[in-house]
């Protein structure tokens, strides 16, 4: 079979543009998580904390399967979350409960 119009010949600055609208007009440019207004400080603390486990678990999972340097990029960016979590793991220590009023 011949083909009437041979391809165009690829641009890359053609496809990297339509890429980003495509990007821009399907993502939300304010981010893809909202928090709810009514979340208290506690409450924050502890799912920061559990978001920061599971991108400290997937950061060392990515890492054992990579070979270096990405291998110690990826285990740089662990060491950062681990850094975090037990922040943020200490700063939920440091939470006294609100003592009830009678």
């Amino acid at each position: 079979m011949n083909k009437v119009l041979p391809d165009s010949p690829l641009d890359p600055a053609k496809d990297r543009a339509a890429f980003n609208r495509a990007i821009d007009h399907y993502l939300p440019s304010q981010g893809f998580h909202n928090v709810n207004d009514d979340l208290s400080f506690e409450d924050a603390l502890l799912y920061t904390a559990s978001l920061l486990d599971s991108a400290s678990a997937t950061a060392l999972d990515c890492g054992e399967l990579l070979d270096n340097p990405g291998r110690a990029k990826i285990l740089a960016v662990w060491h950062l979350l681990e850094i975090a979590k037990t922040t943020v793991d200490r700063s939920i220590e440091c939470v006294k409960p609100l003592k009830p009023t009678t």
